[in-house]
């Protein structure tokens, strides 16, 4: 099932700003985007002037995506949203090139 994650702390709980780009809570809060056996992240942007990452992955089980995401949870506010993949959708219709 696909998951479209919105991720958004404030400038106060930035780890960057607290602590610099390279350090060791950067990569904590970031690792996250690397994914594991249960949760595939299919893609992350950002956009950095809001402090906000957007995201889609892949799981069957939403529990997965809270306990990957716990160190982002932590800084500020989580959304976990479930979607569909409306272009296989429209495919499996056979309305795809019609």
């Amino acid at each position: 099932m696909l998951f479209h994650v919105i991720a958004k702390h404030s400038y106060e709980t930035c780890p960057g700003v607290q602590h610099g780009p390279e350090s060791a809570e950067v990569k904590e809060m970031t690792q996250w985007m690397e994914g594991n056996d249960d949760v595939k992240i299919v893609g992350v942007w950002g956009y950095n002037v809001s402090h906000t990452v957007f995201a889609v992955v892949e799981a069957n089980d939403m529990q997965k995506i809270t306990t990957i995401l716990r160190p982002q949870m932590a800084r500020g506010n989580v959304e976990v949203l479930p979607v569909t993949d409306a272009i296989a959708v429209r495919k499996e219709r056979g309305h795809w090139g019609k």
